[in-house]
């Protein structure tokens, strides 16, 4: 009973690790999608969307049983394969590019030393990875309850008290949005996860949902509490509000979440490469080049640019995920119901 409890708490670490990256711990994310002051009623929609997709995501690993998103997809798009895999391959590498972006605009709140800040963190990432799934796994139950304590911690000591929410409006297209392309990036890693039972896996994703609300009402009522929405990286001007000792505690934070999204979109991209190029040390040099590539663009063009395509795309990857549920599960009850009634006559027959 308690390692069916451990199982489900490490998946839902690995979801909320690939969510709270530079995007989502800085709150430059919560600002593209959301605006500067955002309604952090918006939270609890987002919130029940992440456990929807989390559950349709771990459901379909379950179902797949495969151990790479490429034979995923395969699975589940069949001779549509190639478009899925392009879709995945241009995500997994947009975040992997923002991330090594968000990491040298952070490092250069103190020293602007592009790009060997985005080098290292590339290079953490290629290590764990090519360790496989369990290397990721464990990477995010170390790192993940760190960052949820302090990001809450930083944003609730900034917010004015007694805090009155502000009535901004509230698109439900934008959290749709929003949660589509956070999620995305997840799905790559999350189909991979088949040995969890469903108790197991509605235990995770109802954790991780509830963190993940819970994370971003904080946010956002710092945000509202906070002129900081023009900044890179808006939630080092809400922790600097708190003082400079906690100013100095976030930086370490939001370097771990976007290390740990890092690895999710550096293993989802190393597994597609990893096929062509058996040497492990290759295929993930090819990953890092290409990270780096992308991350020239800088960390806010990527997020507020590419983001958002990710999202619009995402939701029609979404839709065939669970149009594939829906479609095995019929198969599968055909199947059962032509067995007895075949059984059924066999025992009539004699």
């Amino acid at each position: 009973m308690f390692k069916s409890f451990l199982r489900a708490m490490s998946v839902s670490m690995l979801i909320i690790g690939t969510m709270i990256g530079a995007g989502f711990a800085s709150g430059k994310e919560v600002v593209s999608f959301f605006g500067d002051v955002p309604n952090v009623f918006i939270a609890l929609i987002a919130g029940g969307l992440v456990f929807a997709c989390s559950v349709l995501f771990l459901f379909v690993g379950r179902r797949v049983k495969k151990t790479d998103i490429g034979e995923v997809n395969g699975a589940v798009f069949g001779k549509l394969r190639p478009f899925a895999d392009v879709f995945m391959l241009f995500n997994s590498m947009t975040v992997l590019g923002a991330m090594l972006a968000g990491t040298d605009s952070l490092a250069a709140e103190f020293i602007d030393i592009r790009p060997l800040a985005s080098i290292v963190l590339g290079l953490l990432c290629a290590v764990t990875a090519v360790k496989g799934l369990s290397g990721v796994i464990k990477a995010n139950a170390v790192l993940v309850p760190v960052m949820i304590v302090f990001l809450c911690a930083c944003s609730i000591c900034a917010m004015e008290f007694p805090f009155r929410p502000q009535s901004s409006n509230i698109s439900v297209y934008s959290i749709v949005l929003y949660v589509s392309m956070n999620m995305i990036l997840g799905g790559g890693v999350l189909t991979t996860v088949h040995k969890l039972s469903p108790r197991e896996i509605i235990l995770a994703a109802a954790v991780a949902a509830t963190v993940i609300a819970a994370l971003l009402l904080c946010i956002m009522g710092a945000l509202q509490s906070c002129s900081a929405a023009h900044a890179d990286m808006p939630i080092l001007l809400i922790a600097l509000k708190s003082g400079r000792a906690m100013y100095f505690v976030c930086m370490p934070v939001i370097a771990a979440s976007i290390f740990t999204t890092a690895l999710s979109a550096f293993k989802s991209v190393y597994d597609y490469v990893s096929v062509f190029f058996k040497h492990k040390i290759t295929a993930a040099g090819i990953v890092l080049v290409g990270g780096l590539i992308v991350g020239a663009f800088g960390f806010s063009n990527v997020v507020g640019t590419l983001y958002p395509i990710i999202g619009i795309i995402g939701l029609l990857y979404l839709a065939c995920n669970c149009w594939f549920l829906i479609r095995t599960r019929v198969k599968r009850r055909v199947k059962s119901k032509a067995k007895r009634v075949k059984s059924k006559l066999k025992r009539q027959s004699m």
